[in-house]
């Protein structure tokens, strides 16, 4: 991706997040107020995670902003380490606000509180559609993993509302008031294996692990491919975001007899791997 198409997606994504943003806000006041009207858990705690989806999407607009900032001499890489911070912040968000719902939930199992299910179905039904045009919103934009945690926020909260439509109207007509909690725990359980998944895929780059598609063992074989004299002494390969990876690669060359080594070595590592020559580093002793 040359540096035109990277700022053009950027500003986009950027642009895509503060709508999404604004509508949060807007909809995660409305939701929290409603939910203790009408008594539902559900209600409560996806105007909670719109709350905190809110918070995330600034984040990652933040983060957006940051990332497209030019380089510096004191920041060779840039700011595109913002982006897998958001991005881990987000993850962690949608472990630890979910346990605490789960904690309520068990509460409400043992002590059952009054719900109003028609203004929960009413509020449940406006959250869908609002998270609905949210993640329409963001599906527009340049997918990277800052992205993909938003998007996940907002699929998030898409299925607490789903849920609490559907038992809402259960309410109403079967009178399954224990539904409400059980619902929200299942879904807390749900919303937490994607918060885990993006927080260990945004960890692994912020420290520095190999990329998922990327294999050191099959870069080593190509490599030695090449000329058995050859001694592969180190091969790290590490990406700065999501989009930007580099490798590192010292050899031992015993003999004078191999031209052109570092190119040659180069040229088979960005055709196996798709990695850029540029942002391939070839040490050869």
């Amino acid at each position: 991706m040359n540096s035109n198409e990277e700022y053009t997606n950027k500003n986009r994504n950027k642009q895509l997040l503060m709508w999404a943003a604004g509508l949060t806000i807007i909809f995660a006041v409305i939701e929290v107020v409603y939910g203790y009207i009408s008594g539902s858990l559900m209600i409560i705690g996806d105007g909670i995670h719109m709350a905190s989806d809110s918070a995330s999407l600034i984040l990652s607009l933040i983060a957006t902003i940051m990332a497209a900032k030019a380089i510096t001499k004191n920041r060779t890489f840039g700011y595109k380490r913002f982006e897998p911070i958001a991005a881990f912040i987000n993850g962690l968000s949608l472990i630890i606000i979910p346990l605490y719902l789960i904690y309520e939930a068990v509460n409400r199992m043992i002590t059952p509180v009054e719900i109003r299910p028609a203004e929960m179905a009413v509020v449940g039904m406006i959250g869908l559609i609002i998270n609905a045009v949210v993640g329409f919103i963001l599906s527009k934009g340049n997918s990277n993993i800052n992205m993909r945690s938003a998007l996940l926020h907002v699929f998030a909260d898409m299925i607490t509302s789903l849920s609490a439509v559907v038992i809402a109207l259960a309410i109403m007509f079967f009178d399954m008031v224990w539904l409400d909690p059980i619902g929200s725990l299942v879904t807390s359980l749900i919303i937490i294996h994607g918060g885990i998944k993006i927080t260990k895929e945004s960890f692994n780059i912020l420290m520095e692990g190999t990329p998922e598609g990327y294999s050191v063992d099959c870069i080593r074989k190509n490599i030695q491919n090449l000329h058995h004299e050859l001694t592969i002494k180190d091969v790290k390969v590490w990406g700065v975001n999501e989009e930007e990876v580099y490798t590192l690669i010292r050899v031992n060359s015993p003999t004078n007899s191999i031209k052109n080594m570092q190119e040659r070595i180069k040229d088979i590592v960005s055709h196996s791997t798709k990695i850029p020559s540029e942002n391939i580093y070839v040490d050869v002793n």
